[in-house]
């Protein structure tokens, strides 16, 4: 780095571009960064407890724990909005030179997600579609591989992200003062009309996974979602109608037999009980896959446009503009809002989520307020020792 004796001005230390941006980060990103990472953290305690391991749920779980890293990543992003990070050196000096990193893993976090809600919701539709699918245990060894290579795909999808700009960083003011500037390698010419220095293949590399990327992390996923999601609800109505056609039978049958005999009764009760129940399940498992889908839908499909516009059309002059400036910066923050709100979609769309959770939650309070007088007791019956071996008969009839 080169020392310079010129100072920049506060305004030109700002790490935001916008007024619109810095009041995003700053106002509306650190409680929902609080309520992501607990409602994430909620999510897990609940989709991996052992009663309710399946398929689904192992796949939700991952989802959550790449929220909480993508929430993680973000951190120092919003941490840059605010002055007395921004305007500090030690921040600068470590948070300018990763920015563009931080970028790329948020982005490869953001593509497993992706992937992620498109299994979910496959493996629903296979469950409603087959219901003895739902029995099989799942292959921790199938599900372990098929997870690394998502994240090797992911990864290698993503990875352009990290040479896609080439970032200078300078200290000025005598070395107190450090600035950055990043520039694409797409670009025809940097700033100060200088020519782009950037090999040829590293341009062509970045612009063609840029368009791969825009296909398979945006394009084939959103629609793979819309057609998932319509094949769900159609298998849901068409199970709901047979079950409602199987009775309407059976029925008919009752009504031309004069007395039914009473292992018939039993027998139709327990087969209308079980497709109530059955069909419960999967409108509620409907619901919920729905609603997960939706709400990713809403906060994503805006981004990923923003996103496709900017990797398939890089010569657009309105990119340079405030107005396509702030409508990026929105569109990515409704990302954030969806990777915090998972935890309320799934409280207000299963009933099945909210009974457990308030279940594990009791009991874990109740065992932290049933060691306290137990410890109590403890201490008093270490003090009366004679007591204790002068009544073994009445401990013996208690444990009975």
């Amino acid at each position: 780095m080169e020392l310079l004796s010129i100072c920049a001005t506060e305004a030109q230390l700002q790490l935001w571009r916008s007024t619109l941006e810095n009041f995003l980060y700053t106002a509306f990103f650190p409680p929902l960064f609080a309520l992501g990472l607990v409602g994430n953290a909620l999510n897990l305690m609940v989709l991996c407890s052992n009663d309710i391991m399946s398929r689904a749920n192992v796949f939700l779980a991952c989802l959550a724990v790449c929220d909480v890293c993508f929430l993680l990543l973000m951190v120092p992003h919003s941490l840059a909005n605010f002055d007395l990070f921004g305007h500090s050196f030690v921040f600068r000096s470590l948070y300018l030179p990763a920015k563009m990193h931080l970028i790329a893993f948020a982005n490869w976090t953001s593509a497993v997600a992706i992937w992620l809600v498109v299994v979910v919701c496959c493996e629903r539709v296979l469950g409603v579609r087959s219901p003895l699918h739902r029995l099989g245990d799942p292959s921790r060894m199938r599900m372990l591989i098929g997870m690394l290579c998502l994240l090797v795909m992911a990864g290698a999808l993503t990875f352009y992200n990290h040479v896609s700009h080439h970032c200078l960083v300078r200290t000025i003011c005598n070395g107190t003062q450090i600035l950055s500037i990043c520039m694409d390698v797409n670009m025809h010419t940097w700033p100060g009309n200088r020519p782009n220095s950037s090999p040829l293949a590293l341009r062509k590399y970045v612009q063609w996974t840029r368009m791969a990327n825009a296909i398979f992390v945006v394009v084939v996923p959103l629609l793979l979602l819309i057609i998932l999601n319509i094949m769900l609800l159609y298998y849901v109505r068409k199970r709901s109608y047979f079950a409602y056609e199987t009775l309407g039978k059976v029925t008919q049958r009752i009504q031309r037999k004069e007395s039914p005999s009473l292992p018939y009764l039993t027998t139709l009760f327990r087969r209308h009980s079980d497709q109530i129940v059955q069909q419960k399940t999967e409108h509620r498992v409907a619901v919920t896959v729905c609603a997960v889908v939706t709400s990713f839908t809403l906060t994503q499909a805006p981004s990923a446009v923003v996103l496709c516009i900017n990797s398939l059309f890089p010569g657009l002059e309105f990119r340079s503009t405030e107005t396509w400036y702030a409508i990026t910066s929105i569109t990515s923050f409704l990302v954030v809002v969806g990777k915090s709100l998972n935890f309320v979609v799934f409280c207000l769309s299963s009933s099945n989520f909210r009974h457990r959770l308030f279940a594990m939650l009791r009991s874990k309070c109740g065992a932290r307020e049933e060691r306290r007088p137990h410890s109590v007791l403890t201490s008093y019956t270490s003090c009366s020792s004679s007591t204790r071996r002068l009544s073994p008969k009445k401990e013996s009839f208690q444990h009975l």
